[in-house]
Formats: C-alpha cells, structure tokens, sequence
C-alpha cells in the first residue's frame, strides 16, 4: 500500500505540473493571439476562430474547473490512504 500511496502522490505532483505548463502555454497563446488579432482579418482567420473557439473553450473549462477537481479528488484519497496507513 505505501507503494500505491507514493504513486499517488507523484501522479498528483506531475498533474500539478501539467496544469500548470498548461496555464503558461495559454496565457503565451493568447499574447500571440492577442498581438496578430488586429492584423488578420480574413476568411482565413474566421475558419481557424470558428475550429480555435471551441477547443480554447475546453482547455479553459479544464483550467478552471476540470484540473483543481482532479487535483482535490487525489489529495482527498491520499489523505484517506495516509490515515489508513497510520492506524487513524
């Protein structure tokens, strides 16, 4: 069971670690975005919006509510397992 615990507690440290990269490589998208919006205003740029909204909309879902739940769900199993260990 130690071994199960000490996975669970790397698993959450790289989960953490990927919302985080994530977060940064969306803010640095959208300072691109940000920059090039003004400029590119053709049909081009309607047909990449219109495929961009929706996966930019999902990525944020995820940052916002999706990852710190996956986050909370492991601490809460882990603070179970680790009491479980402990005889608590």
């Amino acid at each position: 069971m130690n071994e199960q615990l000490d996975e669970l507690k790397r698993f959450r440290q790289q989960l953490i670690r990927f919302d985080m990269a994530l977060r940064r490589s969306m803010n640095e998208l959208q300072k691109s975005h940000d920059r090039v919006a003004p400029l590119w205003r053709d049909d081009m740029r309607k047909d990449y919006d219109r495929q961009w909204t929706p996966l930019l909309e999902m990525l944020q879902h995820y940052d916002k509510h999706d990852g710190p739940r996956y986050v909370e769900f492991l601490s809460i199993k882990i603070f179970a397992l680790e009491r479980y260990l402990s005889g608590r």
